[in-house]
This record gives structure tokens, C-alpha cells and sequence, in this order.
């Protein structure tokens, strides 16, 4: 007869040491917080010509928003000229059309660039408009993105340096104190773009240019081969290989630049799916050259973990899993009380509340502070943990090759999103999965209650907790975009009633 419990203890101790070795790297991160300076920005004598890029599709809601902002940046107007690459399919085409055309009365060189077919999408729409650039840089600002008038001439002096290819700037958000939701995410993109991109650019480490928000030369985007549509993360895979090609890339922790976090759940588990699922993607696809590279083996160890950093929930769902049939087949085959172990996943965590410290500005200081900052980093671990099953999926699909079609990330700008036309009023399939595994979760719990062994209900609290939370606002925020929809398409004349998709 087949024992599962040895297979069962075999992964879930599996996914134990890989969410240890994912927190150790990033303490090793910590170690160099403080190793080397931000760059210099150099003095600047002669300054180049710039394209702006503005990849739209369906942006209604925020394209006059994006265009304004971009119209007032500060640069010699004989040597920028901007594209707004619009791939879209409602009013979206005739708003930036009209907006292209005041500014050029204005005397600035603006076109609006449209394509036959959205082939490659922003990928493709950035390719089509490079063919068209005037500039040797180019900046890319996608919709809900609002660059301040002094971007350009607080990023391209770093070109001076012939082996600069891009120039990253950390993002800021406008609403990230609009709801909890928006909070966690700004906590969360924390990790990323308060600590881990600084501390990779001061230490010579490969990072990555984030797709918006940055300046890249022309020639270090010709040289690794343009702009590819082969994963949903365009941007990683440009970074590496441009990195690969011994091209420098350069990360601004000093300067920000405003952008919109997702509103609804909807809106941000498709920018989640499309980032983890690109991000392994990449992983499958780089890694290999990583480690063949001949770089130094502290490059190489760092490449590697930031390209399978989102991966990491699939050990994360994995312990959730596990836990479930180990508290009940406990005793079944040793002795051991190994249940116990279960501890070590919350240990696997307390390096990550060191690592996030680094992310608050300013540090927390004095014990309500310090207080503060742990009752946040157990919301956002609650909430990570709940995302697990959706993440999960979407880095195994990236893992195994799997292709899908890229869904931009609605916007909403200053409107009630509820009422928006790009508010989903559909609950997204893959909720059903979350459901069972809550269900499996519960089930779990109730096993360990009755059999007396606790050892796993930290995790699975959390875990239960995540995914109500998860589930909830994926059920919530489509009936209110669908009620409030309803009602204000009721409350319109029918003369400029505006038909539901």
C-alpha cells in the first residue's frame, strides 16, 4: 500500500525551504542597502533629442490627464517630439486625436500613431512607433501615469555615459490611500520599488527597466533586439537581454513619478496575472543565459532570484496545500510530531519585516510606530497569502510554456469606477478555484481542531483570511460596478444614454 504522508511531508518541507531561501536573499539584499551611493547625476552641456511614447488602449478616462501632464514637461521643444500610440476602439481614438492636434496649433511636434491591428500589443504598438522616433531616448508613459514638467531633465543627463540603456524612476502613487486595497498594493510594490531597485543599481545588479516611467536609448533597444511580444512582460525581457548585451541600467530612488494604483479587484488581478505569469515567463527564458553568462556569481545568484521572485507563490500556496493532509495524517505512518514544523512558515517570514522596514519613508520610529508597522506587515502577508491561489496559477502557466493574450489594466482616473464603462460587472472565473481551496482550507482547520493539532492554524488562518478577503472583493466590486452602472445608466436621458457592454 502507497504511503502519501512521506510525499505529502517531502513537499510541504519543499515549500518550507524555498520561501526560507526566498527571505535570506532578500535579507543578502539587505546586507548591501548601504554598500554604495545613489548615482550621480551628471552635468549635462548638450542635450539630446527625445521621443515621448504613450502606448493607450482605452483610456478615456485618464488619456487628457496623461497628454496634459506630458504636454507641460520642460524640454527644448526643438528636440522632443511625442507619439501617442493609440490602439484604441472607442472614444479613446477621437479624444487623443483632438488633443493632438491643440497641441500641435501650439507648435509642439505631437502625432497621433495608429496601427491596422493591435499585433504584439504594447510591445508591438512601442516597436511600430520606434520605426517612427526622431529621438536617440526614448520615454515611455503609459496612461495612468502623470511624469512632473522636470522628468526629462532630472533623467537623460545619465546618458552621458555611452553605456547608460535606460533610465528607471520609482513610482509614486495618487490613490493609494483611497482604500484598503489600494494601501496593500502600495505596500506590496514597496518591496519592489523602495528597496530591491535601489539596492540592485548602487551594488551593479541586473535590474529591471518597469515598462513606464523611464527612459531608454534607442540604440541599447536596437541592440538587444527590440521589443518582443513572446511574454506578457515586454519590459523584463527587453531589461535582460539589453543587460545581457553589457548595457547599464540605471535606477532613480530619489525622484518619482505619479501613476494610479488599480481601484477594483478585478482590475488588479489582471495587472497581478499579467506581471507573475510574465515574470516566469521570463524566468524560463532567461535564466538559462544568467547562468551561462560568465558574470559574477553574486550577479548571476541575484538574477536569477529576481526573475523567479514572483514565483514565489507557488512554495507560498504549496505550504497552504500541504498543511491541509499532513494535520490529518499525522501518526498515520512515524512518530514524529512533525506538525510542529508548521511553525517554521510564519519563521520563514520575520526576515521579510526587517526587508520591509527598509521600504517605509520615513522608518518607522518609537513603538507606536513600530506597532503601526507590524500590524501592516500582517495585513499584507494576509492578503499575499490570499492571492496565492490566483498568482499561483498564473506563474505555472508562465512556468509551463503556456500562451495567453495580454489584458491591459483598467483605469479610472479621478471617476467613480463603479460606474466607469471598463468596470468589470463579471466575477472572474478563476474565483471558483479559490472558493474550493477556501473550502479546503476550513476543512483543514476543523481536522486540526478536532485531532488537537494547532501547529498549522497560523498559516491556515492567514491563508482562510487572504482568501475571504480575495474572494469577497472579486465577488463585491462586479455587482456594485453592475448596480451602480444600472443605476446611472437609468437615471440618463435615454437620449444620451450610453448602451452597457
Amino acid at each position: 500500500m502507497l504511503h502519501l504522508e512521506p510525499w505529502v511531508l517531502a513537499g510541504y518541507v519543499a515549500c518550507l525551504a524555498l520561501n526560507l531561501a526566498f527571505s535570506l536573499a532578500e535579507c543578502h539584499l539587505w546586507r548591501l542597502r548601504n554598500r554604495a551611493p545613489d548615482p550621480a547625476m551628471p552635468a549635462m552641456t548638450v542635450w539630446p533629442r527625445v521621443t515621448i511614447q504613450l502606448p493607450v488602449y482605452n483610456e478615456r478616462y485618464v488619456i487628457r490627464r496623461l497628454v496634459g501632464a506630458v504636454a507641460a514637461i520642460d524640454y527644448p521643444r526643438d528636440l522632443l517630439d511625442i507619439q501617442i500610440l493609440d490602439d484604441s476602439t472607442d472614444e479613446t481614438v477621437a479624444i487623443a486625436s483632438s488633443l493632438a492636434a491643440q497641441l500641435r496649433e501650439r507648435g509642439l511636434a505631437i502625432a497621433h500613431v495608429q496601427r491596422a491591428e493591435r499585433t504584439g500589443y504594447k510591445a508591438g504598438a512601442l516597436a511600430h512607433g520606434l520605426a517612427l522616433a526622431q529621438g536617440e531616448l526614448v520615454a515611455i508613459f503609459d496612461a495612468d501615469f502623470l511624469p512632473a514638467p522636470d522628468f526629462l531633465t532630472r533623467t537623460v543627463p545619465f546618458f552621458a555615459d555611452p553605456r547608460v540603456g535606460g533610465v528607471q524612476t520609482r513610482w509614486s502613487y495618487l490613490n493609494q490611500d483611497e482604500s484598503g486595497l489600494t494601501w496593500v498594493q502600495s505596500f506590496m510594490l514597496g518591496l519592489h520599488f523602495c528597496f530591491e531597485q535601489g539596492v540592485r543599481c548602487r551594488n551593479g545588479l541586473f535590474l529591471n527597466f518597469n515598462g513606464t516611467a523611464g527612459v531608454l536609448r534607442k540604440a541599447a533597444i536596437a541592440d538587444a533586439g527590440g521589443w518582443s511580444a513572446d511574454t506578457l512582460t515586454e519590459d523584463i525581457d527587453l531589461s535582460y537581454r539589453a543587460q545581457l548585451r553589457g548595457w547599464k541600467l540605471i535606477y532613480r530612488d530619489d525622484y518619482t513619478c505619479a501613476s494610479e494604483l488599480p481601484a477594483d479587484m478585478t482590475a488588479l488581478r489582471t495587472q497581478q496575472y499579467r506581471w507573475i505569469k510574465g515574470g516566469a515567463q521570463n524566468a524560463r527564458r532567461h535564466i538559462g543565459n544568467v547562468l551561462h553568462s560568465g558574470l559574477p556569481g553574486r550577479i548571476q545568484f541575484h538574477a536569477v532570484l529576481h526573475l523567479a521572485a514572483g514565483s514565489i507563490y507557488l512554495p507560498i500556496l504549496g505550504a497552504v496545500l500541504f498543511s491541509i493532509p499532513l494535520a490529518a495524517l499525522k501518526n498515520t505512518w512515524i512518530s514524529l510530531d512533525y506538525a510542529d514544523f508548521g511553525l517554521l512558515f510564519l519563521a520563514s517570514l520575520l526576515p521579510l519585516f526587517l526587508v520591509f522596514r527598509e521600504t517605509r519613508r520615513p522608518r518607522p520610529q518609537g513603538f507606536l510606530a513600530h506597532l503601526r508597522f507590524i500590524g501592516a506587515m500582517l495585513v499584507f502577508l494576509v492578503f499575499t497569502i490570499g492571492l496565492s491561489v490566483h498568482n499561483g496559477g498564473a506563474a505555472l502557466s508562465g512556468w509551463l510554456g503556456r500562451r495567453s493574450e495580454f489584458v491591459r489594466t483598467a483605469k479610472f482616473g479621478a471617476s467613480d469606477w463603479t460606474t466607469t464603462a471598463y468596470a468589470m460587472r463579471r466575477i472572474d472565473r478563476r474565483v471558483v478555484m479559490e472558493v474550493i481551496v477556501l473550502i479546503a482550507i476550513v476543512a483543514g482547520l476543523l481536522i486540526g481542531w478536532q485531532r488537537g493539532e494547532y501547529a498549522f492554524f497560523p498559516i491556515q488562518l492567514m491563508a482562510a483570511g487572504g482568501l475571504l478577503w480575495v474572494i469577497g472583493l472579486s465577488v463585491v466590486h462586479p455587482f456594485r460596478a453592475w448596480r451602480n452602472r444600472a443605476q446611472a445608466s437609468m437615471r440618463a436621458e435615454p437620449a444620451t444614454r450610453e448602451v452597457v457592454p
